[in-house]
């Protein structure tokens, strides 16, 4: 191949490249909850297609496979429903105490930003008058004591409440759709390919399909199961909010790597802002850390295994990459969406080596 031919084919790939990633940082919007309802689609077809094995129409058979994921979110809101109530009435209580905790830190670390209590008394009675009652002052307590609650702030929350439900009808829909049109989406690659690789489509789609489904699934229980062991490890120490934090830490976990640190991170700040001294804190890590040593070394390889075969580089890379693009969601399906374009290289002429650098193989 000539030079200026290899040239031409590195940037013809690489606007193709950039053309991919602006369509799904623009597209976000629309890309984002196609994705997330065709992989819950993919999670419910093993139902789908149990229920059709039992007579079942497919109409029927749709509507008790959506039916078992509204119980699951049902089921969801259920168990950490009246703990965050009870959060969000005590969040004044709450502010106070965080208040008290970093008015504390300031007075032990005198250089955190801000003024301490001793200097902002000095400063109050020799270089400016006392503020008047009611205003807001550089205090970070006032701050948060004084933080106003008015029609905007009302009408944005429930704006964006309705804004979060009108994507989760719609995500739902697509889940319909996705799972009453699926015959038809896997005929349709299938005759995409060529005559003499048909076959060789079909094993790619399986695959694809299976290693989703399985790693979606053995996800979902790690994080049935590392609920209730933090939920059991927070309630033993005493933390305020223990199954809302076990739910939240346990959700997070399915973001490789950084998700067990932002879980860790956020059940101290919670512990500390309830007042929690060293032992309740010691007491949360020692949970965490025998929670993921018992998820690391017993539960993902007995549930998960190595589905997706990706190493650790490409998921760091890749989490990273779809957080920037999608946001939170977009690091949780990060991982199942590199697995399926791992899959789909490793059965694609001029795309294996590809394949081979996504994967630990």
């Amino acid at each position: 191949m000539q030079p200026s031919v290899k040239l031409q084919a590195f940037v013809l790939r690489l606007f193709a490249v950039i053309g991919i990633v602006a369509i799904l940082y623009y597209g976000r919007g629309v890309l984002l909850l196609l994705i997330v309802a065709g992989l819950i689609a993919m999670l419910l077809n093993p139902i789908d297609n149990k229920l059709r094995g039992w007579g079942w129409k497919p109409g029927f058979a749709i509507a008790g496979a959506t039916l078992v994921l509204m119980l699951f979110f049902a089921a969801l809101f259920f168990a950490v429903g009246k703990q965050a109530t009870r959060f969000v009435n005590n969040w004044p209580k709450i502010q106070e105490r965080l208040t008290e905790q970093v008015e504390r830190a300031r007075e032990q670390v005198p250089f955190l930003p801000g003024e301490s209590s001793a200097t902002a008394a000095g400063d109050s009675t020799t270089a400016q008058a006392p503020p008047q009652a009611g205003t807001a002052t550089g205090s970070s307590g006032n701050v948060l004591r004084s933080l106003p609650i008015g029609g905007k702030q009302i009408t944005g929350a429930l704006s964006s409440t309705l804004g979060i439900l009108g994507d989760f009808l719609l995500m739902l829909v697509y889940v319909v759709l996705f799972l009453s049109q699926k015959e038809r989406l896997y005929e349709f690659l299938v005759r995409r390919a060529p005559d003499g690789e048909r076959s060789t489509m079909k094993e790619t789609v399986n695959q694809a399909s299976d290693v989703a489904q399985n790693y979606l699934k053995g996800r979902l229980i790690l994080i049935v199961i590392l609920s209730v062991l933090y939920g059991v490890g927070f309630s033993l120490v005493g933390l305020d909010y223990a199954i809302v934090v076990a739910v939240l830490v346990a959700v997070l976990s399915i973001i490789p790597y950084l998700g067990n640190i932002i879980g860790g991170v956020l059940a101290m700040a919670i512990a500390i802002a309830s007042g929690g001294g060293s032992s309740m804190i010691l007491g949360i890590l020692g949970t965490m850390a025998a929670a993921q040593t018992l998820e690391s070394y017993i539960l993902t390889p007995l549930i998960v295994g190595d589905e997706v075969d990706i190493n650790p580089l490409t998921t760091v890379v890749a989490v990273i990459a779809f957080t920037v693009m999608w946001g939170p969601v977009g690091a949780i399906v990060a991982i199942p969406i590199v697995a399926i374009i791992r899959v789909i290289c490793m059965h694609v002429d001029g795309l294996k080596d590809y394949g081979y650098l996504l994967g630990q193989d």
